[in-house]
C-alpha cells in the first residue's frame, strides 16, 4: 500500500523562555596559577611582525596614484582566542579598532581603523613590548590585550588569484561610510575611463569583470581600499566525458505527466535533442552573450538526468517517465570559461519570479575550500537569495580533476595516494599531492542549500567500479567536507563544545560513475552529433539525480516549502556504518565528511507504507522560545511487543550574517523526544525529567552558543521499546526550541527577534515487527492525531513505486 505524507496539525504548546542549562557542571580542577607573561620568542615574533607592518603601510602608501581626502586603513589580527564581544568592545574603546569580517572561527579578524590616534596607542603598547628582553608579565597592564595577539599585518594586498579573467571585486562593510562611498563613486568612475564594464550584485557589494590587465588590476589594488579582495569565477574545468557504444538513434518513447515541476539547470545551456521534445520550458535564460546552444555537452546530460532520473541509466525500457521539465539557465560557455556571478543570481531571481521555479540544478563550481576556512562570497550569495526566495539549489562539491588522479595513480605512485590516505593524511610525505586539494569547492559550503558528493557505482548492476575499490565507496574524484576539528588555530585547539556533528557537507551522495574506464561511468544523453549517448562520471551526474528526486517530491505534494523537501531527502537518507567498510575501519569521521548523511531513498522520501508513518510539521518559532506538539500512538502498540523507530530530520533556512565566520547561520533550532508534559515543565524542568526517555538527548547543543557553528539541518534517530510505550501511556511530545546568537550584525539581530522564523520537520515511525498484527500503523495514526494529507491533487506523478 502507497501512502501520501500528511501534516501534523496537533494543537501546539509554546513558551517564550526555556531552561539554557545541560543539567551538570564541571568541576575545575584547583591548581596554583602562574603569572600570566608574554614569553620571549612571542616578544620576538611580534617585533618581526611590526617591522613588516610598518614596511607594508609605507609601500600601501607609496603606491598610492589616486588621492583621497582620506583613507581606509585595514590590519589582519590572528588572535589566541575566538574574538568575541568583550574583545570586540576593549579594541574598539582603546585601539579605535573595528571589526570587518571574522574568519578561522572567529579567531581571524580583519579590522578596520576608525581613530588614528587611538590607534596610536596600538602601536605604542606594541613598541613598549617589542623592546623588552625578556618575557613580559601583563596582568593589571594597559597593554594586557595585547597578549591575546598571535600575528598580526597591515592589509596592503587585495588579489587572490593570479587570473585576468571573470574577475570578482568585493567590497567591506566599513564604519567610514562617506569614505567608503567617495570611493565606490571614484571606483565606478575609474573602471568607465579605463572602458571596464561590470556587472553589480543587487547590494552593489560586489562587482564582475569579464576581462582585465595586470596593469589595471594593480591600479585597483593599490588606489581602493573599499576592496576587501580579487577572485576569479573561472569554472573548474567541465569535461563531457567519454563516447559511448555507436547508436544510431535513442531508440525510446518518453511519457509527460501533466503537472511536472520545472527545475532550473544552471550549467552550459541545454541542446533541443528528441528526448526533450516539450520539455524544455521556452527558449530559457542565457548571460553568457553567446549562442544558446550546448558546445561542451554537460549541460545536456545534467538535464537528461534531472529529467528521467535514475530510470533510464539503470535500465532499458521502451518507454520513459519524464520526472520534471527543465529551464536552461546558461552561465558558461566553454568548460573552464568565467562565470558572471551577478548575473548568474539575477537569472535565479528572473527564472523564479517569472517562471515560479524553486528548485535548481547547478553542477558547475570553482576551487577547492582551503581546511577551516570560512564562506565564500558566492555561497554567501546563494545563501541570502535561497532564504529570500524560498528557493533550493543542488549543488555538486566538485571533483577532484581526473587526468591529474590518474597521474598520481600511474605516474607518481606512493602510500599517500592509496585510498582512502588520499583524502586526508595531513603528515605526508608525497611531493606532488596534499590533501587538502579534496576539499569541497566553492560555492557547495552554502547552508541553506544542498550539496551533493559521489559514490563509484553507475546505478547499474553489479559492482562496475574501476579505481575506488567497490561501487559502495565514495569516489576517488569526489569531495570531502574542510572542516578539521584536529588541527589548531592560530597555535590554539578547538575547544571540545566548538565541533557540530551535524554540520557538513555534502549532505547527500548518490552514484557518479567511476572514472577511468568507459564502462565504469553512468551512461547518459547526448547530441546525436555525439552519438546519442555517451559515458562519464562526477559528482556533476550525482546531483541531478537527487534533483530530480526532490523535483518529483515537489510535483507529489506542490504545497510543501522546500526545506520540507530538504528535509524529507535528509530524512530518507542512510549509509554504511564505518565498520561495514573495511577500508574506512576507524575513519568513521572521513567517510561522514565523505558522505554526509548518505544515500536518499526515494521511495522513503515520497510514500509511506502501512507499518509506517511521514509526518511534516512546518511552522514558525520565535527566538528563546519552546514549543511541544503531542502524538498519540495507536493503544495496540502498548500490547503488540513491537519496537517504535523514529527519525526525525528538521531543516531551517536563515539570512547569513556576511563576514562572520561563527556566526554566518545566527539561528540555532534543534529537537527532542519529550513526555507529554504541560510546556512549562518541558521548558523548565531538568532534562532527566521531561524526555520520553532517559538516553534522548537534543538534537543540537546550543552550550556557548557565541563559539560554536550551528548546524541547519539535523537528523537523529529514537528508539521506543515495548515497555518505553507502555511507561509514556501511548503519547509523546516533539519539542522545538530556538535562539539567536548576540555576536552578530545589529541590524539582522533585531530582524531574527522581531520576525518568528520557519522551520520544516519530518517525523518518520517505522513499526519494527517482532510479533506480526492486523493493525495498519498508518490508518490508526490517522485516527487519534489531527493529521492532513498534504496533497490530495491527482498530480500525474509517477507512483508505481517499491514499497
Amino acid at each position: 500500500m502507497k501512502n501520501k505524507h500528511l501534516y501534523l496539525n496537533n494543537k501546539k504548546n509554546q513558551q517564550n523562555s526555556f531552561n539554557r542549562k545541560r543539567g551538570f557542571s564541571q568541576k575545575e580542577p584547583e591548581h596554583e596559577v602562574e603569572e600570566p607573561k608574554i614569553k620571549e620568542f612571542q616578544v620576538t615574533n611580534l617585533k618581526n611582525y611590526y617591522i613588516a607592518f610598518t614596511q607594508s603601510y609605507e609601500n600601501r602608501y607609496k603606491n598610492r596614484t589616486i588621492e583621497f581626502p582620506s583613507y581606509i586603513d585595514l590590519i589582519e589580527i590572528r588572535f589566541f582566542p575566538i574574538f568575541g564581544k568583550d574583545l570586540k568592545n576593549k579594541f574598539f574603546q582603546k585601539y579605535g579598532l573595528f571589526p570587518i569580517s571574522y574568519k578561522d572561527f572567529n579567531r581571524t579578524v580583519v579590522l578596520e581603523v576608525v581613530d588614528k590616534k587611538l590607534f596610536d596607542a596600538f602601536k605604542s603598547d606594541i613598541e613598549f613590548i617589542i623592546s623588552q628582553v625578556e618575557d613580559v608579565p601583563y596582568s593589571n597592564e594597559d597593554f594586557n590585550i595585547i597578549a591575546t595577539i598571535y600575528k598580526f599585518r597591515f592589509i596592503d594586498k587585495r588579489s587572490k588569484t593570479n587570473e585576468k579573467e571573470a574577475i570578482i571585486l568585493s567590497f567591506i562593510q566599513s564604519a567610514s561610510i562617506e569614505i567608503s562611498n567617495l570611493q565606490k563613486r571614484r571606483l565606478k568612475q575609474f573602471l568607465n575611463e579605463v572602458n571596464l564594464s561590470f556587472s553589480p550584485n543587487v547590494s552593489d557589494d560586489l562587482f564582475y569583470i569579464e576581462s582585465v590587465s595586470s596593469d589595471i588590476l594593480l591600479s585597483l589594488e593599490h588606489n581602493f581600499d573599499i576592496i576587501q579582495s580579487i577572485t576569479s569565477t573561472r569554472a573548474i574545468n567541465v569535461r563531457p566525458g567519454m563516447l559511448g557504444t555507436l547508436r544510431m538513434n535513442y531508440g525510446f518513447d518518453v511519457l509527460i505527466p501533466e503537472n511536472l515541476t520545472t527545475v532550473g539547470i544552471i550549467d552550459t545551456g541545454i541542446n533541443t535533442i528528441e528526448p526533450f521534445n516539450n520539455l524544455i520550458v521556452d527558449d530559457g535564460i542565457n548571460i553568457t552573450g553567446e549562442t544558446d546552444a550546448d558546445h561542451s555537452g554537460h549541460g545536456t546530460l545534467v538535464a537528461g538526468l534531472a529529467i528521467f532520473g535514475q530510470d533510464f541509466s539503470a535500465s532499458v525500457k521502451k518507454t520513459y517517465k519524464a520526472k520534471c521539465k527543465v529551464l536552461p539557465i546558461k552561465v558558461l560557455h566553454h568548460g573552464n570559461g568565467g562565470i558572471n556571478f551577478p548575473m548568474l543570481i539575477k537569472a535565479i531571481r528572473t527564472a523564479n519570479k517569472n517562471k515560479g521555479i524553486r528548485i535548481f540544478n547547478m553542477s558547475l563550481v570553482f576551487h577547492p575550500k582551503k581546511y577551516n576556512e570560512t564562506f565564500s562570497e558566492f555561497a554567501y550569495e546563494l545563501d541570502f537569495l535561497s532564504h529570500q526566495l524560498g528557493i533550493l539549489i543542488f549543488i555538486s562539491v566538485g571533483n577532484f580533476d581526473a587526468d591529474s588522479l590518474e597521474d598520481l595513480l600511474i605516474l607518481d605512485p606512493h602510500s599517500d595516494h592509496n585510498y582512502p590516505d588520499f583524502y586526508y593524511k595531513l603528515n605526508k610525505t608525497s611531493l606532488v599531492h596534499n590533501c587538502e586539494n579534496t576539499n569541497i569547492s566553492i560555492p557547495s559550503e552554502s547552508l541553506n542549500n544542498i550539496s551533493i558528493g559521489a559514490l563509484a557505482g553507475n546505478l547499474e548492476s553489479g559492482d562496475n567500479s574501476d579505481i575506488t575499490p567497490a561501487n559502495i565507496y565514495p569516489a576517488y574524484y569526489s569531495r570531502k567536507f574542510h572542516y578539521d576539528y584536529e588541527q589548531k588555530l592560530n597555535t590554539t585547539n578547538f575547544n571540545r563544545n566548538q565541533k557540530n556533528k551535524n554540520l557538513n557537507k555534502p549532505d547527500l551522495v548518490f552514484d557518479g560513475g567511476d572514472v577511468l574506464t568507459e564502462q565504469s561511468g553512468i551512461e547518459v544523453l547526448a547530441s546525436p552529433v555525439d552519438n546519442y549517448f555517451r559515458r562519464t562520471s562526477g559528482t556533476s551526474l550525482s546531483t541531478p539525480l537527487i534533483t530530480s528526486m526532490a523535483a518529483e517530491i515537489e510535483g507529489l505534494y506542490p504545497n510543501l516549502e522546500v526545506q520540507s523537501i530538504k528535509a524529507l531527502l535528509i530524512n530518507s537518507a542512510n549509509y554504511y556504518k564505518a565498520k561495514e567498510l573495511p577500508l574506512f575501519k576507524n575513519k568513521e569521521e572521513l567517510l561522514r565528511k565523505l558522505t554526509g548523511y548518505g544515500i536518499p531513498d526515494r521511495n522513503k522520501a515520497l510514500l509511506s507504507d502501512n507499518k509506517s508513518i511521514t509526518m511534516v510539521i512546518e511552522d514558525k518559532i520565535k527566538t528563546h522560545e519552546i514549543i511541544s506538539i503531542p502524538i498519540f500512538l495507536p493503544e495496540y502498540l502498548i500490547s503488540s511487543g513491537n519496537k517504535l523507530i523514529f527519525q526525525i530530520s528538521i531543516a531551517y533556512s536563515s539570512y547569513p550574517d556576511k563576514g562572520n565566520h561563527l556566526g554566518y547561520l545566527p539561528l540555532h533550532m534543534s529537537f527532542n523526544l519529550m513526555k507529554n508534559l504541560p510546556i512549562d515543565e518541558i521548558a523548565t524542568n531538568k532534562g532527566s525529567e521531561t524526555v520520553a526517555k532517559n538516553s534522548f538527548s537534543w538534537s543540537e547543543d546550543h552550550f556557548g552558543k557565541e563559539n560554536i557553528l550551528f548546524s541547519n539541518v539535523q537528523s537523529k534517530e529514537y528508539k521506543l521499546q515495548p515497555n518505553d510505550i507502555v511507561s509514556l501511556n501511548g503519547e509523546i511530545a516533539i519539542a522545538i526550541r530556538c535562539l539567536s546568537k548576540d555576536n552578530i550584525d545589529e541590524s539582522l539581530k533585531q530582524y531574527l527577534e522581531s520576525n518568528q522564523n520557519a522551520f520544516s520537520l519530518v517525523i518518520n515511525i517505522k513499526e519494527e515487527l517482532k510479533n506480526i498484527t492486523e493493525n495498519n500503523l498508518y490508518n490508526e495514526m490517522l485516527e487519534i492525531n489531527n493529521l492532513t494529507i498534504i496533497s490530495e491533487l491527482d498530480t500525474g506523478v509517477d507512483l508505481d513505486l517499491e514499497v
